[in-house]
């Protein structure tokens, strides 16, 4: 299966032309997978019979460190991890900490000032993983890097992102194929745990925050492991929740810079809604004031949706008239299912108003997962995103470089292919 922008694409064709249960073999020995493409399959596989379909082998490859996180974890231990973080992750706590994402937020939009004068080429894409990344830091670690960390920090993610799809789906190949961006990808996963070893040695001296944090309540689990098995669950369960965080909220926020800039109209009206909140920094209250942006930035989510969620089934079953035995692979695509015309009025087209005068079916809209298993984290990386988002639209207009024209790169999420190339100047 190809990962380039053509990939994307191949998956939407494959079901329009053979329907919406489609067995895909693939290059892989012994794989065949299931591709899922209606909402009621969906809702039947994500949300009524999630202990069915678990996690398939191939997302523990997606993790930096340990295989055994929260995002791969299964049964009685799965529920325990997600009982102790899942308060951290709530509107209310998240409220609470949107004013370190604000300032987080505000002092990245200040440093994009050195890129005006001389105008200049840069990859925004970069530009804002370094202001998400720094977000996610101060949010829930309380922990702020400095310009040069952060910097390589962000690189060693984004290598990582293009290092574990590779991994992924070479994982059950011979050992003897060369194996792209290993070298690379090693590297970057050193440098991200490393950089959290400080981050834990910190909290180890200075004792825990007077609000605890994310990095507190990890810390501070009642877990029966040897030392060194536990101090390794711990850095790798802050890695994962770094490297998913970044991702999906800065290419959803590169993603929607680069439509809005597309939809001149859209824009106008985009920039009119943040003017009106005037001059003072992006705070969380500012957010319900922003229901056209708010729109903008789920139609954003709809398009640059992930490729695909996988599962593996426990037993045999059915679905839809076909037989999916045990140990089955079964792929449920939001790329795909976010452009189905039988769902979405004129699906290719950036249209932000469905969001605000349409009824969407909740199965058919599915950006961050769906049932028991959806993202822990989506209403931060959501808030962040958001925050991230009018800021922007605040401070700069834009340019994007001629000739480009955004296309979907696979990473562990949908990235944009070659960047962002833009010119700022400020509003």
């Amino acid at each position: 299966m190809r990962h380039g922008p053509n990939s994307f694409a191949l998956l939407p064709k494959i079901a329009a032309r053979y329907g919406d249960v489609v067995d895909i073999p693939l290059p892989l020995p012994g794989w065949t997978m299931t591709l899922l493409s209606h909402p009621d399959h969906v809702d039947y596989v994500m949300v009524r019979n999630h202990d069915r379909y678990v996690r398939n082998d191939l997302t523990a490859d997606l993790v930096p460190g340990e295989p055994d996180v929260l995002p791969v974890l299964e049964g009685e231990e799965w529920r325990r991890w997600r009982r102790e973080l899942n308060p951290f992750f709530t509107e209310n706590s998240l409220a609470s900490l949107s004013e370190s994402m604000s300032a987080a937020v505000s002092a990245g939009m200040e440093t994009w000032v050195k890129f005006v004068a001389p105008a200049q080429w840069i990859d925004l894409e970069l530009e804002l993983g370094k202001v998400v990344m720094d977000s996610l830091m101060r949010s829930m670690f309380s922990t702020e890097l400095d310009a040069e960390t952060l910097h390589r920090y962000v690189g060693a993610a984004r290598d990582l992102g293009s290092y574990t799809i590779s991994r992924a789906f070479m994982s059950s190949l011979p050992k003897f194929v060369p194996r792209p961006f290993a070298r690379r990808g090693e590297a970057a996963q050193s440098l991200m745990l490393s950089e959290l070893d400080k981050v834990i040695a910190r909290r180890r001296a200075e004792g825990p925050r007077s609000a605890p944090d994310v990095l507190d309540a990890l810390m501070t689990m009642s877990l029966e492991w040897s030392p060194d098995t536990r101090y390794r669950r711990l850095r790798t369960e802050l890695a994962s929740l770094v490297f998913a965080g970044f991702e999906t909220t800065a290419e959803s926020v590169s993603w929607a810079v680069a439509l809005l800039r597309r939809n001149p109209t859209t824009l106008t009206r985009a920039y009119a809604e943040v003017d009106a909140l005037g001059a003072a920094p992006i705070k969380y209250a500012h957010l319900d004031r922003l229901p056209y942006l708010r729109a903008c930035f789920d139609e954003t989510l709809r398009i640059a949706a992930p490729a695909g969620i996988l599962r593996t089934t426990n037993e045999d079953d059915e679905i839809g008239g076909y037989s999916i035995p045990a140990h089955s692979h079964v792929l449920i695509s939001p790329y795909r299912i976010h452009r189905d015309a039988r769902f979405w009025v004129q699906p290719e087209q950036f249209e932000p108003n469905r969001f605000l005068h349409d009824r969407i079916n909740r199965n058919a809209y599915i950006p961050f997962s769906i049932g028991p298993r959806k993202c822990m984290g989506w209403r931060m990386a959501y808030i962040d995103g958001l925050m991230t988002l009018a800021a922007i639209l605040q401070r700069y207009s834009f340019e994007i470089q001629p000739g480009w024209n955004p296309k979907p790169k696979l990473r562990i999420s949908t990235a944009l292919a070659g960047g962002l190339p833009v010119r700022l100047a400020v509003r």
